[in-house]
């Protein structure tokens, strides 16, 4: 059960978020143009239904090691430049994410000391906001998930 989460918690997700978004923009256009009308909560829930499938998807690409690199260069070198060009730019990207992390954690503890309701869905933005450094910490853990693995089948290949 728990492989299962691992494996495919990110792509659900996504498609819920995205289908969101697909349903929302669609009940907006219905409305508009059939009803002369509006949803106040339409826009908003298919503005956050993006950023989280982008933030999702973001981690997903992150376990499937499917983020764009330059590996025509890194290929061309020795395994050893190999090993260390992949590792040196996972901690920089490792370093960053932590970065965000920390960041985004202050900015949404900021968000508990005031109160802003979103003007559509008429939710607390704290709540909506504190996806995003879950999102990072999820990323996180996909990077040191990547090399644990890596680790565990002997250092083969490339931690790609």
């Amino acid at each position: 059960m728990l492989a299962k989460v691992d494996q495919y918690l990110e792509e659900v997700l996504c498609v819920f978020f995205l289908s969101l978004v697909v349903c929302s923009v669609l009940t907006q256009v219905v409305l508009r143009f059939m009803f002369d009308s509006a949803a106040p909560w339409a826009e908003e829930t298919a503005v956050y239904g993006m950023i989280f499938s982008v933030y999702l998807g973001g981690c997903m690409a992150v376990r499937e090691r499917a983020h764009l690199r330059i590996t025509m260069l890194v290929m061309r070198l020795p395994r050893s430049l190999q090993i260390c060009s992949i590792v040196l730019a996972d901690g920089l990207w490792l370093a960053f994410v932590a970065f965000m992390v920390v960041q985004t954690t202050i900015y949404t503890q900021l968000l508990f000391e005031v109160t802003y309701q979103t003007p559509g869905l008429g939710i607390e933005q704290r709540w909506v906001q504190m996806f995003i450094p879950i999102m990072f910490s999820l990323m996180f853990f996909r990077i040191v998930q990547v090399y644990w693995r890596w680790h565990k089948d002997g250092f083969k290949g490339l931690p790609l």
